[in-house]
C-alpha cells in the first residue's frame, strides 16, 4: 500500500505488499463472522462460494466506478464525487472504489450479493485480477435502505472492520432523507481519511520491523 502524498518529491515510492499485513482471516459474507482464510466454508453458518454462485444465476456486469442501477446519481453528482475519488486514487493508485446501487427484495443478503459481485463481475478493459483485489465495493440498496461494503482480499488487509462500519453508519441519516449525494460524499471523504490512517500505521509497522 502506498500513500503518495506523504512522500518527498524525489523520494522513491515504497510499495508494501498486502501479504506483509495479512490477517489470515476473512469475514463471512453471510453471517459476518471472521474465520481462518484457508477454511473451505464458514464454520459458523457453512456459507461457501458455491452457495453464492447458485444464488445469483445471471450474467455479472463489468465492475466499474459507477454502477447506478437505481439511477439515483445524476451526472452533476457523479462529477462532484468523482473529484473526491480521484483524490483518493491519486494518493493510493492501487485502490479503486466501485459504487453500485440496487433494488433488491428480501430475503436476499446484500453482503452475499457483494461477495458474488466481487468474484463474478467481469474485469474492466486493461484491468487484471490483482488490481481487482484492491477494489472496495460499496453497495447501496435504495429499496430496503441497506448498505454493504465488500473489499478485495488485498485491500482488506488494511481495513479495520469497526472503523469502516462506523463510516457506513454515518451514511444512514442522509440515506433515510433520500439525500444520496450527501450520504455518498461523506463516505468517500471518510474513506480517504481511513486509508490515510492505515497508510500511517503501515509506515509505523515497517519502521519497527
Amino acid at each position: 500500500m502506498t500513500d503518495q502524498d506523504n512522500k518527498a518529491p524525489r523520494e522513491k515510492k515504497k510499495v508494501f505488499p498486502a501479504r506483509m499485513f495479512k490477517r489470515a482471516t476473512v469475514v463471512c459474507p453471510s453471517c459476518l463472522v471472521r474465520f481462518k482464510e484457508h477454511a473451505d466454508q464458514c464454520p459458523n453458518c457453512q456459507f461457501d462460494a458455491h452457495r453464492s454462485v447458485e444464488q445469483f444465476q445471471f450474467d455479472p456486469p463489468v465492475m466499474q466506478r459507477w454502477m447506478d442501477n437505481a439511477k439515483v446519481f445524476g451526472a452533476p453528482v457523479r462529477q462532484e464525487i468523482d473529484q473526491i475519488i480521484d483524490r483518493l486514487t491519486k494518493q493510493f493508485p492501487q485502490v479503486s472504489l466501485s459504487i453500485c446501487t440496487v433494488e433488491l427484495d428480501d430475503p436476499i443478503s446484500l453482503s452475499e450479493f457483494g461477495f458474488w459481485m466481487m468474484n463474478a463481475c467481469r474485469l474492466e478493459d486493461g484491468q487484471n485480477s490483482d488490481q481487482r483485489s484492491w477494489t472496495i465495493l460499496l453497495l447501496i440498496d435504495v429499496k430496503r435502505g441497506l448498505l454493504s461494503l465488500t473489499p478485495g482480499y488485498a485491500i482488506e488487509a488494511f481495513m479495520d472492520d469497526a472503523d469502516w462500519q462506523e463510516a457506513l453508519k454515518m451514511m444512514v441519516p442522509d440515506m433515510i432523507a433520500r439525500d444520496y449525494r450527501l450520504s455518498l460524499k461523506g463516505f468517500v471523504k471518510d474513506a480517504v481519511q481511513l486509508l490515510r490512517k492505515s497508510a500511517q500505521e503501515v509506515m509505523q509497522s515497517v519502521k519497527h520491523n
